[in-house]
């Protein structure tokens, strides 16, 4: 009677880590298609800025065009991050070489 024992906790232990790490694995997915749907809509949302307004934050109507060709699954609001990074970190530099070329 104690093999038995024995036997169904070895095959029961596995069984239940699979059964738990598969739903872990289905959260997570259908916690990152939602993230996936914000992202989605908060590229909307800032498509439906005029070019101003998103000159003021950084990026321009062809980053938003570069964002929204990624893939479902990876997010698109990095893309903008980037860029506008970059072109604040070039006016940086080009106002500070303006600044060290003018005379004093």
């Amino acid at each position: 009677m104690s093999s038995y024992g024995e036997i169904r906790s070895v095959f029961a232990v596995p069984f239940g880590d699979r059964v738990a790490d598969a739903a872990r694995a289905g959260v997570r997915t259908v916690m990152n298609i939602g993230r996936a749907f914000a992202h989605r809509r908060e590229l909307a949302l800032l498509g439906s800025l005029n070019d101003h307004m998103l000159k003021d934050i950084g990026i321009d109507r062809s980053d938003l065009r570069d964002a929204a060709s990624q893939p479902l699954w990876a997010d698109p609001t990095q893309i903008l991050v980037s860029r506008s990074v970059e072109r604040r970190a070039a006016h940086l530099l080009r106002s500070r070489a303006a600044a060290r070329r003018m005379p004093d």
